[in-house]
């Protein structure tokens, strides 16, 4: 191969590589401020503490305001996930060990829908071990590109 040839097959490798690293608009709505959507990501239900040990169910609405559709673009099959953190360090993620097809889907919310995610958390690490007593904090994600977050809450495990 020539130079030239292995610098134009470099410079399309990277002009490839780059169309999938652009960033896509996340809502399909009006952008002016009166019209823009206001898309919440809440927790429901989860209570301050909790028995070590407990079954702990993990759920988040996801609230959407607008006078117009809102469209979400999931990059995989699973829409949502939740962490626990013990220290700033993740300790558990509801995704682990779980295959999520690899599919683009858009999905679109009407004005004023809400939808809901949960998962559970049995009180044990990614590595399937126990967790002890003390502080957590939870949040929740909604993987859609680009993602929406909750606000995180903290959580303690007692006796």
């Amino acid at each position: 191969m020539t130079n030239k040839a292995i610098f134009t097959a470099c410079v399309l490798c990277l002009l490839f590589l780059n169309a999938g690293c652009v960033r896509r608009k996340q809502f399909h709505a009006p952008v002016d401020k009166k019209g823009s959507p206001t898309i919440t990501l809440e927790f429901v239900d989860l209570a301050d503490s909790y028995a070590l040990g407990s079954q702990i169910i993990l759920r988040m609405r996801l609230i959407i305001d607008s006078k117009e559709p809102v469209e979400f673009v999931f990059p995989s099959s699973c829409p949502a996930e939740f962490v626990i953190y013990r220290d700033g360090e993740p300790i558990w993620n509801s995704l682990e060990g779980m295959a999520c097809l690899q599919v683009i889907t858009k999905t679109t919310f009407n004005p004023s829908d809400t939808l809901e995610y949960s998962s559970q958390w049995n009180c044990t690490t990614k590595s399937w071990k126990g967790v002890t007593l003390g502080k957590y904090t939870v949040q929740g994600l909604l993987l859609s590109n680009p993602p929406v977050k909750t606000e995180a809450k903290s959580i303690h495990l007692v006796d």
